[in-house]
């Protein structure tokens, strides 16, 4: 069964897919190589490709996270809400003030 011919154009300009592409078509994810394959079957890593993150330090950030560590997740602690439900947006913020969370 063959698409139709102008199904077929704009087959074209899609991206490749592996069901599309050669039996051996591997697409990959974008992430690039971290070492190199050896003649054995195994993997060897060039630990100058391994990519690093550095964190900068927080120690005197301003900002505190929206959800307060200190937070426990209780099933009547919600009783006194209109909706009674813990996902009430404003019983939520509510609660985060009270737990110690800036606006």
């Amino acid at each position: 069964m063959q698409p139709t011919p102008i199904l077929q154009r704009a087959i074209k300009r899609l991206a490749l897919t592996t069901k599309q592409g050669p039996h051996n078509y591997y697409k990959g994810n974008r992430t690039g190589a971290m070492g190199s394959h050896t003649k054995y079957g195994g993997y060897r890593i060039d630990w100058k490709k391994v990519r690093t993150y550095v964190c900068p330090d927080l120690s005197d950030f301003q900002l505190t996270p929206f959800v307060a560590r200190r937070v426990e997740a209780r099933k009547d602690s919600f009783a006194h809400t209109e909706t009674k439900s813990p996902m009430d947006g404003k019983e939520y913020l509510r609660k985060w003030k009270e737990e110690g969370g800036n606006i």
